[in-house]
């Protein structure tokens, strides 16, 4: 009986570690290496979208780091602790030609390098803590290097109307930006890409302006109750 006890709690604590991660779409947001630390640079298309991913059975995942290349990783999570091991990684190897391609290129290879380099086995550490209204999901490494993630956390509602996709226009965008194909009375929010709320307003109609020209340039995530998350440049 104890011996069960035991299998159970050990269950519960392992089944207690994730839901925070693999609810959430996940945007890298910033990566620091040997004390040196960079936002995510913009670049002419959006930031790939970052997913935890079951692997089989028991506490065995894959998480997909994504910028504009992707960097899939082979993870056990350690249950009742805040880590996880390698098992083993890729990235793919496309190369940004757009532009800004010289900074988006290096931190491209950084989120490949962080969990490509170590060897399997390798534990490392996680962290979700609350930001204004998403989370921020921290990796760190043995040896200190840290990537850092903003989410869009789904909720358990109708997930198919969390799926819906609206239509924004130009991108990169230098004044306004215009949605199309929304609900009236939805809650806009703008995030950068430091996960800072920048601007929150309310849809009018299906179709709106949004003012972009107080922006400084960078990219931003756009989110609409009801509809997946978009993101966009600002020139």
């Amino acid at each position: 009986m104890k011996k069960a006890l035991f299998l159970i709690m050990i269950g519960v604590l392992s089944q207690a570690q994730t839901p925070d991660l693999i609810s959430a779409s996940w945007y890298i947001s910033n990566i620091t290496v040997n004390g040196q630390s960079t936002n995510t640079p913009a670049m002419d298309v959006g930031v790939g979208t970052s997913s935890f991913s079951v692997n089989g059975s028991g506490n065995n995942y894959i998480f997909n780091s994504r910028y504009f290349n992707s960097a899939p990783v082979s993870i056990t999570f350690i249950p009742g602790t805040h880590t996880f091991s390698k098992n083993g990684s890729g990235c793919t190897l496309a190369y940004y030609m757009g532009n800004n391609y010289v900074a988006v290129n290096i931190f491209d290879q950084k989120n490949c390098d962080m969990f490509g380099n170590p060897t399997a086995g390798t534990i490392y550490s996680y962290q979700v803590v609350q930001n204004g209204s998403g989370k921020t999901l921290t990796i760190t490494d043995p040896s200190g290097n840290k990537i850092s993630y903003n989410s869009f956390v789904l909720g358990t509602t109708d997930t198919k109307t969390q799926n819906q996709t609206f239509r924004a226009y130009p991108n990169p965008v230098k004044e306004s930006l215009t949605i199309e194909g929304i609900q009236k009375n939805l809650t806009i929010k703008i995030y950068d890409a430091s996960g800072k709320l920048v601007s929150e307003s309310r849809s009018t109609g299906e179709r709106i302006q949004l003012e972009a020209g107080y922006l400084p340039k960078g990219q931003y995530i756009i989110t609409i109750d009801a509809y997946a998350p978009y993101t966009f440049i600002k020139e």
